[in-house]
């Protein structure tokens, strides 16, 4: 079973993960949009996709707050852990 180390440290790196693949995709969907414009593609799907780009956009602020939250929440873990295990990669994440 893992503890709450091994649960904080991996949940923070998913975080990390997920941000980086938002912001990878905010920037191919940006991307995108652009080609379709320049394609003259129909004024509807342009819209669509930019609705998608919009929310992309809002998901990368929405994960750095869960990514700030989180690693608050391990830095406090780790102030009190009084454990065996090796917490070199939780205070690599910090």
């Amino acid at each position: 079973m893992p503890s709450q180390l091994q649960i904080k440290t991996n949940a923070l790196k998913r975080l990390i993960k997920e941000e980086k693949l938002y912001k990878q995709e905010v920037v191919e969907q940006e991307q995108y949009v652009e080609q379709m414009k320049k394609n003259q593609a129909d004024q509807y799907e342009i819209k669509k996709q930019i609705e998608v780009l919009h929310e992309s956009q809002r998901m990368v602020p929405q994960v750095s707050e869960k990514i700030a939250s989180m690693k608050e929440s391990l830095r406090e873990f780790l102030n009190e852990y009084t454990g065996e295990e090796d917490v070199s990669e939780a205070k690599g994440l910090l």
